[in-house]
């Protein structure tokens, strides 16, 4: 029997509510101003493959009208913006899905003062959502129905500055999922979170930084995680450095499944070449040195490269190594993964711009589902265009598919959306 919903959302919502209000009355009306805006958004979007199945696939065409607001907090470094989206789906065919999705973001709330040497970081992002595609490409389950689930995530710490550089932190995590369809697992995480970093001189540095993760499962194991890293970092100047770092990962869990401790160290480069331009990277090793079987080994590293100009921006990532699939509409636990991530965006007009989007990721299960590998890659392509100062239109496509050693996790999807957004922009005021 699943859990009964937790109100967790809720009181997530109403405390980022009372952050704001806070952070509004307590602001310095010389350096701090406010703004608000609101929009609303018209779009139409036909999908082939609704369920993501594998054979017999349904389309439709859905609807959906949202009105969204956000309130920000400009100040001297940082713009704290609270974002809140309403949207009202309808189904042409399956109109039993008709569905009402929200949408709450906070982002920005890094190294805000609360004190003297003490700041303030918090990432928040709670939705509500019947799309079995998830909106981060590291979700890679597959979900066969439109029922609603709920996600959210939460991380916030609080920093001791005792130097320029050098910061003591500790603070907590959350991760929550919950779905109204009964054969999808309801899960969440939670834990402390600390830290240093710390700074000799102007060339050598180091990190440690230790989390700790009850996982918490409707039918799968629930676990007790330790992660700890150390990092050591030389700086050559102020735009390259290097750094070697170990990490210690213990997975104890509270049933069948067997417990395992993962050993990893890498070495990396990263560096800015101008103020347009940067990239990084990292290459290492890891061993999985489980309880009662062999241990497992594999390649861990990754790349990324970042460069802007006056009408373009190109972004490439990819990276290698091990992950722990959990909080997913599938929980699969241990696999070793390979992805790749590029964009580019170009504005074609004053008025008219266009992005590209490709990803490719390989998972390979060695945990539940052993020996099982998926490829999932997939794409997009959009054009924006400014009608009026108050109005705006999207015209975009995407396409996603996976193959799997399981036929029945296969799935082919594309994607057509056309969509209209009235704004309005509120004037910044001093407070």
């Amino acid at each position: 029997m699943k859990k009964p919903k937790t109100t967790r959302p809720v009181i997530t919502f109403l405390t980022l509510i009372l952050f704001l209000a806070l952070l509004i009355r307590n602001a310095d009306a010389e350096s701090k101003r406010f703004e608000w805006s609101t929009r609303i958004s018209l779009s139409e979007e036909y999908d082939d493959n609704i369920f993501l199945a594998s054979d017999n696939e349904e389309d439709d065409w859905i609807t959906s009208v949202t009105p969204g607001l956000t309130l920000s907090v400009i100040m001297e470094e940082t713009e704290v913006n609270l974002n809140y989206d309403l949207g009202f789906v309808w189904y042409a065919t399956n109109n039993e899905y008709d569905e009402v999705r929200h949408s709450v973001t906070l982002d920005g709330l890094k190294g805000i003062p609360i004190a003297e040497h003490l700041t303030l970081d918090l990432d928040e992002s709670f939705y509500i959502s019947e799309d079995p595609v998830e909106r981060s490409e590291d979700v890679t389950s597959v979900r066969r129905t439109r029922d609603r689930y709920y996600r959210n995530t939460f991380r916030g710490r609080i920093n001791y500055l005792f130097g320029e550089e050098d910061a003591l932190y500790g603070g907590a995590h959350h991760t929550l999922l919950e779905n109204d369809a009964p054969d999808v697992e309801d899960s969440q995480s939670y834990g402390p979170i600390a830290g240093i970093n710390y700074w000799f001189n102007i060339h050598h540095g180091f990190g440690l930084d230790y989390s700790y993760t009850r996982g918490d499962f409707d039918v799968s194991d629930d676990y007790d995680q330790n992660l700890g890293s150390i990092t050591y970092t030389y700086r050559f100047s102020p735009k390259t450095r290097a750094n070697l770092s170990y990490s210690y990962d213990s997975f104890d869990y509270k049933g069948p499944r067997e417990d395992y401790v993962a050993h990893s160290s890498t070495l990396g480069l990263s560096r800015d070449f101008t103020g347009q331009m940067s990239g990084s990277i990292s290459g290492g090793y890891y061993i999985q040195d489980r309880e009662e079987r062999d241990s497992r080994e594999g390649f861990t590293g990754a790349v990324s490269f970042t460069q802007r100009a006056e009408k373009s921006t190109i972004s490439l990532t990819g990276s290698a190594g091990y992950r722990q699939q959990f909080y997913e509409a599938e929980n699969l636990g241990f696999s070793k993964f390979y992805a790749a991530r590029a964009t580019l965006g170009y504005q074609l007009l004053e008025r008219l711009s266009t992005s590209l989007s490709g990803f490719y990721t390989r998972d390979e299960y060695q945990e539940i589902d052993a020996d099982r590998e998926d490829k999932t890659w997939g794409g997009g392509a959009a054009f924006n265009w400014l009608l009026l100062r108050w109005l705006s239109g999207s015209l975009g496509y995407q396409y996603r598919q996976r193959d799997s050693d399981n036929a029945f996790d296969e799935y082919t999807d594309n994607r057509v959306m056309l969509t209209l957004t009235a704004f309005h922009m509120g004037q910044p005021k001093p407070f």
